[in-house]
């Protein structure tokens, strides 16, 4: 191998894949970053096993080769050089990087030895405009289980469905759920993709510099293409739960607040609420919402918003954490929150984004 690229295009190639790699692993070749120069390029790649990530650089390269090396070695070298271009030659399982101003030699391990990163095949499933993809990104994955007692719920649901895109997370206490308009896609399909592979692409997405993303589902694992970037995911096995059974029909009652100002107020309560499990309290009355939070070796704390309210009033408590999460990226100067009773989810929407829908079930209130 013998290669020249910018550090600029090295560095934001390694920031695109350094979150996969593993830092606790007994193969030590999956704490590496494989190289490969060929034909006019460099490409990145880092796998866990169960998510890869890939990331092509344009470079002169006048002797085709591949390595993997340490990635905190690579990443730290690349990163802190600020000279314009850095070289690369390979002997044996040495890789040698030279700038104007510095260089270095790192010991890597066969490229033999790193597991196969799977190749796209060439038809693609759907293109999703990048901007709508990252928007329902944001506004679903937070909602995935962090555990992995229920497989299927440490995921999101994707149905596609002719010109139409559901996706949905839960983990048994809220529920997100977008729609999106998409290219009209040739078959029906439901599939579930880790949360882990959701939150990289949502990093990649906010960095990247591209306008869709291409999307091609294999029968156990998914591929997105975002300009010089690939992922590739296993799918998880199982059938999401029928989650539209429990989101309610009838709204008794409707909330109407100025979405700053709501967020405000969480905030205030949830830092009484951080002893006693993040709960926090909602009155609602003829024209305003109290958010009151009390711990008892603390104090307690109330805040009152302004609100349009349609129905009687009703005390329900939450866990402020799943309120804030949802409240922090919502866009538009009103939030809409609709209840039916104290034991009931509460739906919360904007007029902005009709599309989206978020659903959190309360807390029992103490007597």
């Amino acid at each position: 191998m013998k290669a020249t690229v910018l550090q600029t295009n090295f560095a934001h190639a390694l920031n695109s894949i350094s979150r996969i790699v593993s830092t606790r692993t007994t193969l030590p070749v999956l704490g590496n970053i494989l190289i490969e120069a060929s034909k006019g390029k460099l490409v990145f790649s880092a796998t866990d096993l169960e998510i890869a990530v890939s990331a092509e650089s344009a470079g002169k390269v006048e002797a085709e080769g591949k390595i993997t090396i340490p990635a905190r070695l690579l990443i730290d070298f690349v990163v802190n050089n600020n000279d314009e271009n850095i070289s690369l030659s390979l002997k044996d399982l040495t890789l040698s990087l030279k700038s104007a101003k510095y260089q270095a030699n790192i010991k890597g391990i066969s490229s033999e030895e790193f597991p196969t990163i799977p190749v796209a095949p060439k038809e693609k499933f759907c293109s999703l405009k990048s901007e709508d993809l990252l928007d329902a990104l944001r506004k679903v994955v937070m909602a995935c289980a962090n555990d992995e007692t229920r497989p299927v719920l440490a995921g999101v649901y994707m149905k596609f469905d002719g010109k139409y895109l559901v996706m949905a997370a839960t983990d048994s206490y809220r529920l997100a759920e977008k729609k999106l308009e998409i290219s009209e896609v040739k078959e029906k399909k439901d599939i579930i993709i880790p949360s882990r592979a959701m939150n990289e692409l949502l990093r990649i997405l906010s960095s990247e510099k591209s306008e869709s993303v291409n999307m091609i589902v294999d029968e156990n694992q998914v591929f997105f293409l975002i300009g010089s970037v690939q992922i590739v995911s296993r799918l998880i096995e199982g059938s999401f739960p029928p989650y539209e059974q429990i989101i309610p029909k009838d709204e008794k009652i409707s909330v109407k607040c100025n979405l700053a100002e709501t967020l405000s107020a969480l905030k205030m309560s949830a830092i009484f609420a951080k002893d006693i499990a993040n709960n926090i309290k909602f009155k609602i009355d003829k024209s305003k919402l109290l958010i009151s939070s009390t711990a008892k070796e603390i104090g307690d704390t109330t805040s009152e918003v302004k609100a349009t309210v349609l129905g009687e009033g009703i005390e329900i408590a939450f866990n402020a954490r799943y309120l804030l999460d949802v409240l922090n990226i919502l866009a538009g100067e009103e939030v809409i929150m609709t209840f039916n009773d104290d034991a009931s989810p509460c739906i919360i929407r904007t007029e902005k984004d009709k599309s989206y829908t978020y659903l959190v079930m309360p807390l029992k209130i103490d007597a």
